[in-house]
């Protein structure tokens, strides 16, 4: 009986130990994402005052703006905080919420994977632009 006890103790003791690893990680992913969303947003607005260069007259500006109007209201906003609520501790559910958490990353692994791909046409473009306006001086 006493080995049964100190057993499940130190299994407490691991997922206790794993679960604070996890946590700090999480941290880690949290300031990142935050810190990538900022300059999304940074870049996001230079891209948009540098498309603006194509309003040549006032009907090209009104198509760009009403374009950019649409991708912005398509636009996910910042997250707020908000508590969780109820915390249910039943690890029970535990596989089943690691699973998810699995699927999302690797999801996010793909979008990143198809952000810098975007990244590296607007970096040709941009290129190709300033190479033009470098001529038309």
């Amino acid at each position: 009986m006493r080995y049964d006890l100190e057993t499940k103790e130190t299994s407490h003791a691991r997922l206790a130990d794993v679960f604070t690893a996890f946590n700090d990680a999480w941290m880690k992913y949290w300031e990142s994402y935050t810190k990538l969303q900022d300059q999304l947003y940074e870049t996001l607005q230079a891209g948009r005052d540098v498309s603006w260069l194509a309003a040549t007259d006032q009907v090209k500006l009104r198509e760009i703006n009403q374009v950019q109007r649409e991708l912005f209201s398509g636009m996910p906003r910042r997250l707020d905080y908000a508590p969780l609520g109820e915390i249910v501790h039943d690890m029970g559910s535990a596989p089943a919420k690691v699973a998810n958490l699995q699927e999302a990353l690797s999801m996010e692994e793909r979008a990143c994977r198809e952000l810098e791909a975007a990244i590296a046409l607007m970096k040709e473009h941009v290129s190709v632009m300033k190479k033009a306006l470098d001529g038309n001086e």
